[in-house]
Formats: structure tokens, C-alpha cells, sequence
């Protein structure tokens, strides 16, 4: 483990970026295949949400395994969805249950702010009351949320795919995972504001574009804008999850394939772990 300079938080997404220009085309396919899969999980009766919720870390060791085929010259391929399944074993699933435990309890802390609201609505697909809304308990809901699921996300950053490729216990992949997000702040700083603000850039640019479009051929395009925006979650998605393998590269860079090239300028600056 080491810990790598602030600015390694922009490098992450560029190499994703240029990862997902290697094979936009696969890519956008394995993403659609992730939707529809979580997408058809979801339909479960009862247990759907949360069984989709719980699987979120063998679908990130599925997507850290196509982003080390794609990283060296492989063909990306759809049984690569289910590579997390053949990873990892039993310590993964132990993961999957402590994950879905993490958040529902990070969750159920939002019940402070707006008596249930949000969490009938992430769990439920309840719609919010219009009061919820305007009072602002929702939105109070939602940063009392995201607080508690920083340390949660910290936790389970890296521990799926340490438990996969390094074959550690669920505990020790947690620990190492926490501590090398917390030594790596900064770096993570810059991460999240960098997608923070590409996700302020696109929703400026939607905002601005609807007026505009409004009369005319306009409307067709408006009515269009649904699904141009699943289009955007569906090619952002592997520029995700690679800026993730990319990441365990930086902090963990013994841990990944060799035949990489070094994505990450910048070494001598990081301080072994």
C-alpha cells in the first residue's frame, strides 16, 4: 500500500477515460448487461433491491476483471459479467452481506431527518411527498446519508477485489481497504470533486439545453432527453469502475497485472505503506 499525490484523484478518470476509448462499443454492451441484470434482480418480489444491493461487490470484481482483460489487449466478452462469481468465494459473499447490512444501516440513519422517506424510496421505489421535498427533510436525509456512507464506501473500495485477486479474509480486505482510503485523502478529494464536477457540467449543460428546445422539432428532442441520459450513465459507468481499477493499481501497485504499462506518473512522490 502507498500513498499516492493529490493530484492522482484527476489521473484515475483520465486513464478510464482512455481505458473505455480502447472498445466504447464492448463496453456499453457490458454496462446495458449489467443495467438489465440488476434490472431483472430488482424485479425479485420482497428480496429483489436488497439482493441487488448485496451483489454490488461481485459485480465490481466482474468489472476489475474486464478492466484487467481490456487493460491488457484482451477481448472483452459478456461471460466477463460473471467472472465476480468465480472469484473470490466464500469471503465475497461474506462481503456482499456485510455491504447490504452497512448500508441499510447507513440508511436507517436518514430515518432521523425525514421519518423514512428516502429509505422507502431507495428500497421500496416509493415516491417522495411533494412535502418531503419542499420542507427539506428529504435533502437533509440525503446529506445525513451521505455521511454515513463515506466510511462504508472507504471500507469497501478496494476489499472486493483484494479478496478476489489476493485471496484474504473479508476482514482484513475491510481494514486494508479503509485505512488505504483514509491515508489517500486527498487523492480521493480530488476524485470525488472531479466527478462532482463533471456531473454539475452535464446537468448544467441539460438545464440550459431544455429551454432551448422547447417549440418545434424541440419537442421531440425533449422527449428524447430520457433516454440520452441513460445512454450517458451507460458509457459513464466503465469510465467508473476503470478510474476503480485504476486506483488499486496506484495504491496497491503489487497487486496488479504486470504487463501494464505504469498508468501513473509520479512515483517518486509516494510514500511505501
Amino acid at each position: 500500500m502507498r500513498i499516492v499525490p493529490a493530484r492522482h484523484g484527476v489521473l484515475w478518470l483520465q486513464q478510464g477515460w482512455k481505458l473505455f476509448r480502447k472498445s466504447p462499443a464492448a463496453w456499453i454492451f457490458l454496462s446495458l448487461g449489467l443495467l438489465l441484470a440488476t434490472g431483472f434482480i430488482n424485479l425479485i418480489p420482497w428480496v429483489g433491491p436488497a439482493l441487488a444491493t448485496a451483489l454490488i461487490p461481485v459485480f465490481s470484481v466482474s468489472f476489475m476483471a474486464a478492466c484487467a482483460t481490456a487493460a491488457g489487449d484482451g477481448t472483452l466478452r459478456p461471460g466477463l459479467l460473471l467472472e465476480g462469481f468465480r472469484q473470490g468465494g466464500t469471503p465475497l459473499y461474506v462481503l456482499c452481506g456485510l455491504y447490504l447490512m452497512a448500508m441499510l444501516m447507513a440508511l436507517g440513519l436518514s430515518t432521523l431527518a425525514d421519518n423514512g422517506v428516502m429509505l422507502r424510496w431507495m428500497l421500496l421505489s416509493e415516491r417522495p411527498p411533494d412535502a418531503a421535498i419542499l420542507d427539506g427533510s428529504l435533502a437533509g436525509a440525503l446529506a445525513l446519508a451521505a455521511l454515513a456512507t463515506t466510511p462504508v464506501l472507504m471500507a469497501f473500495w478496494f476489499a472486493p477485489v483484494l479478496v478476489a485477486w489476493q485471496n484474504i479474509g473479508a476482514a482484513q480486505a475491510l481494514f486494508y481497504s479503509f485505512f488505504a482510503s483514509l491515508r489517500n485523502w486527498r487523492a480521493f478529494a480530488v476524485y470525488a470533486g472531479s466527478l462532482g464536477a463533471i456531473g454539475f457540467s452535464v446537468s448544467l449543460f441539460l438545464t440550459a439545453l431544455v429551454p432551448l428546445l422547447k417549440g418545434g422539432a424541440g419537442e421531440g428532442l425533449i422527449v428524447m432527453l430520457p433516454t440520452v441520459l441513460v445512454m450517458l450513465n451507460v458509457m459513464f459507468l466503465p469510465v467508473l469502475f476503470a478510474s476503480f481499477y485504476f486506483s488499486y493499481l496506484d495504491i496497491f501497485p503489487d497487486e496488479g497485472p504486470d504487463d501494464l504499462d505504469d498508468p501513473l506518473p509520479g512515483s517518486a512522490d509516494q510514500t511505501p505503506g
